[in-house]
């Protein structure tokens, strides 16, 4: 645990910095960033591109770090004074009550990286992902060695660019849980409504934050890309709906949110969907022949997508993987179109709780019953509520729509994106971990707007409103209370819990030595490398591991 909260203060540190620099640059726009929150987002964001870059040259170790602790100093330098004038600022607005809750809440969010549930995934390939970045960085045809390396997401290049593996000896995963303890921070802002007296829609999808983030306490110091992705939404999400209640006409925080966007969408490729918010910025430019913001934006776009592409090219010889239909590079390394496409059904058939490849047809009243049968009780809830917004949402549009009122437009495209959203995943590959924004944030949002819509302005409805929060918040509060004391006789106070280490075979790949995991495919982070089964027909391209596999 003191590991970890070391963790959190150098992460805290460069990701503040790393924001506050692109806060100096956005300020160039005529907008400025003023919430503490959005710095460190955006800060994350942009160690998540500059380690991807960082990784297509050299291993993403001791010199990423320097690199980036230069780049943090010029920040320092640069902005000394307006730095000192913001710290000075946000230092003011804490007293020392809330001073106490912010290092109760540090303190608390450091447990539970520190100890809990190895998502499964993570001992299968996400370690090993890592170890390979922190080793290598981004190597030729190393999908050909295990397929799942391929799953190439920026999730991996942050975590392996602060795990400082390199230093003590222990590759720590404390990514995951920095960003949700930033995430905590954008939830609690809930309290507002306290001093506010009134309820507002993006209340109601901070709660259903909280709700997510009291899901995954007991299982984000695993690094799974999908917290990362399902944070990074929220937060998008939870902005977006504050500039719209603020009615900001500013552009540019719009637009920005959509480069933040393009990032999450390297993490995770089923949040690509959400991509159609950049119609409200494009539409918006375009009507006001905003060109040089334009090219601006599609510049940062390329940028920020561009390592995650290259990655993709270099890890599997695909453009976008595992998607067969852009075949546009001929390399010695390149995965066989077939692999690509089998690799694609089975992601979309295991979502919907089948094993088979060869019912990947299967039309969705076939596969439904059995798929939410299989549900917990909670996510049945959540599946049910979600259904249910299609159709609440649908009303309240067209209520919204024939009143006419331009303040709430920017909100029902909100509403009509996550709809598409949760068609989108329901339909296509709804695995519960890939789709937790569409079943709480979208039903949770539904109901802010038809309780806002219906009853914004009544106290007796605020009283409601404010007692439910306070019996969610209870319930909750309980709930974490028992999963703090299941794990709290692990010992891992001093360091955190490592990667699962399950037994293993071995065979020769040339001179290497590759291990195979006996044990569902749960190997971690040692030994390393590794691959699921003995792979015969693969070979080192030029007798290295920096050089990378290919075929026979």
């Amino acid at each position: 645990m003191i590991s970890v909260v070391i963790s959190f203060a150098y992460i805290g540190l460069t990701s503040f910095l790393l924001g506050y620099g692109i806060k100096m640059a956005v300020g160039l726009l005529n907008y400025h960033i003023q919430d503490i929150t959005t710095i460190f987002i955006t800060g994350l964001a942009a160690a998540t591109v500059y380690a991807g870059f960082y990784s297509l040259f050299a291993k993403v170790g001791l010199g990423a770090n320097v690199l980036l602790l230069l780049l943090c100093a010029l920040v320092i330098f640069i902005g000394k004074k307006e730095l000192w004038q913001f710290l000075c600022k946000e230092k003011s607005q804490l007293n020392g009550r809330s001073l106490i809750l912010l290092l109760l809440l540090i303190l608390v969010m450091a447990y539970g990286t520190s100890r809990g549930y190895m998502h499964f995934d993570t001992g299968l390939y996400h370690a090993q992902s890592i170890r390979w970045i922190e080793e290598y960085g981004a190597v030729p045809g190393l999908a050909n060695l295990h397929s799942r390396l391929a799953y190439n997401s920026s999730a991996f290049v942050l975590t392996a660019l602060y795990s400082t593996a390199f230093l003590t000896g222990h590759s720590l995963h404390t990514t995951a849980g920095f960003l949700a303890l930033v995430m905590s921070l954008k939830g609690f802002s809930v309290v507002k409504l306290f001093w506010r007296k009134k309820v507002v829609p993006s209340d109601f999808v901070k709660v259903a934050l909280l709700w997510y983030l009291s899901i995954i306490y007991t299982e984000m110091m695993s690094p799974a890309s999908d917290y990362f992705a399902m944070l990074f939404l929220f937060y998008l999400v939870i902005t977006w709906l504050e500039l719209e209640e603020k009615r900001v006409d500013n552009i540019v925080p719009y637009s920005l949110l959509c480069v933040l966007l393009a990032v999450t969408v390297t993490i995770k490729l089923s949040a690509a969907v959400m991509l159609l918010l950049i119609l409200k910025p494009s539409v918006i430019l375009l009507k006001n022949r905003e060109y040089k913001q334009i090219v601006l934006y599609l510049c940062l776009g390329i940028i920020v997508v561009f390592p995650y592409l290259a990655r993709n090219v270099i890890l599997s010889g695909w453009l976008v993987y595992p998607f067969g239909g852009l075949d546009l590079f001929n390399v010695d390394w390149k995965l066989p179109l077939g692999e690509v496409q089998y690799d694609a059904e089975e992601i979309k058939v295991y979502a919907k709780g089948m094993r088979d490849v060869l019912l990947k047809d299967t039309p969705f009243q076939a596969w439904f019953p059995s798929w939410f049968k299989a549900l917990k009780s909670l996510e049945k809830v959540w599946v049910l509520a979600s259904a249910g917004s299609l159709a609440a949402g649908g009303l309240w549009l067209v209520r919204a729509a024939m009143q006419k009122k331009k303040e709430v437009y920017g909100i029902m495209f909100l509403e009509g994106v996550l709809m598409a959203g949760y068609l989108f995943w329901q339909m296509g590959t709804p695995l519960v971990r890939y789709g937790y924004l569409y079943i709480l944030a979208f039903p949770f949002l539904t109901a802010g707007l038809l309780f806002t819509s219906l009853w914004g302005k009544s106290k007796r409805a605020f009283r409601i409103a404010v007692g439910v929060l306070v019996l969610l918040g209870a319930y909750k509060g309980l709930n974490l209370v028992k999963d703090m004391a299941r794990y709290g006789k692990l010992d891992y106070y001093v360091w955190q819990q490592d990667y699962v280490a399950g037994a293993y075979n071995s065979y020769q790949v040339e001179d290497v030595t590759i291990y195979v995991p006996l044990e569902a495919g749960q190997i971690g982070y040692e030994p390393f490398p590794s691959s699921p089964y003995v792979r015969e027909d693969i070979e080192l391209r030029d007798g290295t591991l920096a050089g990378g596999f290919r075929r026979k």
